[in-house]
């Protein structure tokens, strides 16, 4: 019960960070459902919770969003989704959680330096961080951070950028989902039925508290905030995966 719990609470927060700022479903709960589930099994879930966000949020921002880059951007994170499918499934836990850590904290990181650098134009930036979203999203649960530093990079205006994400995040949560139960049917956690329609449910309440939120708070401050809870539950993986090699 305490984990079902946590559980949901970690998705109502995501379904908020996700409708103010555009992104962070998965740098949210990423972290905490890797901790409750496992590496694989959080992050399955993670993966198609995050579409249904997304699916939500896309029929209130459908008119911003750029068609012509989601094509482009989607279509190179969907190549990197295989390869990230099978070492999902081939790395020892303690590794992968090591790992999906390490990348959440470099993917943030990566995003703030990113304001530094040249615009970046032309397709290849495009495409390498729709290669690097997906590998990213299969791994480690979060592919946004990819798509972030690009738009910095490209000086993509924001409320475009936001709302293209949405589509972004549907192709690549759905893919990233079906593709690892191919590979391993029994990576799906054995959650009762009512855990999952409390995470449909929490997913409405999230993105629902989210409009009220984007009202009162700035863009600036809930970016800055979602860092921080994102950068801790990631460390507090990283530590935890590290620990076990050594143990072991």
């Amino acid at each position: 019960m305490a984990t079902a719990v946590l559980l949901l609470v970690a998705v109502v927060l995501g379904g908020v960070s996700q409708r103010v700022t555009g992104m962070g479903f998965a740098l949210v709960t990423a972290p905490f459902l890797v901790l409750l589930l496992g590496p694989v099994g959080g992050v399955l879930v993670v993966n198609v919770c995050a579409a249904l966000t997304s699916t939500l949020i896309l029929l209130r921002v459908r008119r911003d969003v750029a068609w012509r880059r989601y094509a482009l951007l989607g279509g190179a994170a969907v190549v990197g989704i295989l390869p990230g499918s099978v070492l999902a499934q081939a790395a020892p836990s303690a590794w992968l959680e090591l790992v999906v850590g390490v990348l959440v904290l470099l993917a943030l990181a990566s995003s703030l330096l990113a304001r530094r650098a040249p615009a970046a134009t032309g397709t290849a930036p495009a495409v390498v961080a729709g290669l690097a979203a997906g590998a990213m999203n299969t791994t480690a649960g979060v592919g946004g951070p990819a798509f972030s530093v690009y738009a910095v990079a490209s000086r993509w205006p924001q409320r475009s950028f936001a709302a293209t994400l949405q589509p972004l995040f549907i192709t690549t949560g759905l893919v990233s989902f079906g593709s690892k139960l191919a590979i391993d049917p029994s990576s799906l956690p054995a959650l009762a039925w009512w855990v999952w329609l409390g995470i449909a449910a929490a997913l409405g309440v999230g993105v629902l508290l989210g409009d009220r939120v984007s009202r009162h708070l700035s863009q600036r401050t809930a970016r800055a905030g979602l860092l921080v809870v994102a950068a801790t539950g990631a460390a507090t993986i990283a530590v935890r995966g590290l620990v076990e090699l050594l143990a072991g």
